[in-house]
């Protein structure tokens, strides 16, 4: 935090579900003062939570970022704000009455579904490979306008695809395992894969060699970050700093 004369240190914990407990035990005896939370446990450490702040935390019950206050736990995501950041940045942000499809139905596809709920969209679809779970975040999308599943096959999403302005692969999967081809989009359809690494994403691409405007979930990355140590500290970040730390890393 040398750019922002912040006292503090960032480490990496990779956890096992069995180290979850543990973990939250050392969180609320101020080990840490705070810490952001990646898939798969948005939604574990969310419900360990205290307090959760923010629409989008109260109403996806998944958290990015966590505050120890005294020995409470506060949660919020920065998820969606920071993707929609992104994608503005990107100048690819949906006009209003776009339709979009969102593939997978995790954390980060639930975050990526409600900043697109802002927009608002005329129809935003939700496909996953669990149907159980696509369904549970449209329940949890309910009010936010036309949103409905989408069958995981390639036949539903192609459709699907054929009138959507932007599909976002929230998954863990690749070019060869998605059911849909990028490069068969519509002309005007925009592609987004929140993976970042190895660059280039595959999926992104495979899109840009078609002709199509895409991007990989760096700058997401960057933005929700951001985002959260504007929560811990107070401060706003040095973005600039941030970027160029960030791309050594990954293209380290």
């Amino acid at each position: 935090m040398q750019s922002t004369g912040v006292e503090g240190t960032y480490v990496i914990r990779d956890l096992a579900p069995d180290d979850i407990d543990r973990f939250v035990n050392e969180l609320r005896d101020g080990h840490y003062n705070g810490c952001n939370v990646t898939t798969p446990y948005k939604a574990v450490l969310a419900a360990r939570c205290d307090l959760l702040e923010g629409d989008a935390a109260e109403s996806l019950g998944v958290v990015n970022t966590i505050t120890v206050r005294g020995n409470r736990l506060v949660g919020a995501t920065t998820d969606a704000d920071g993707f929609e950041l992104a994608l503005s940045r990107a100048s690819m942000w949906p006009r209003q009455g776009a339709t979009a499809l969102v593939l997978g139905a995790g954390g980060a596809a639930a975050a990526v579904a409600l900043a697109l709920t802002r927009v608002p969209l005329l129809r935003l679809r939700i496909a996953a490979r669990r149907e159980s779970a696509a369904t549970g975040l449209i329940d949890r999308l309910r009010g936010s306008g036309d949103v409905a599943t989408v069958p995981w096959d390639r036949d539903a999403i192609a459709a699907t695809c054929a009138h959507s302005a932007i599909v976002v692969n929230a998954t863990p999967a690749g070019l060869d395992a998605l059911p849909f081809d990028p490069r068969a989009l519509p002309t005007a359809c925009s592609m987004v894969d929140l993976r970042y690494r190895p660059r280039p994403v595959d999926v992104v691409a495979a899109a840009l060699e078609s002709g199509h405007r895409a991007s990989d979930g760096l700058e997401m990355l960057l933005q929700q970050g951001l985002l959260s140590f504007e929560i811990w500290t107070g401060r706003i970040a040095p973005a600039g700093a941030v970027r160029n730390a960030l791309l050594r890393a990954v293209e380290a």
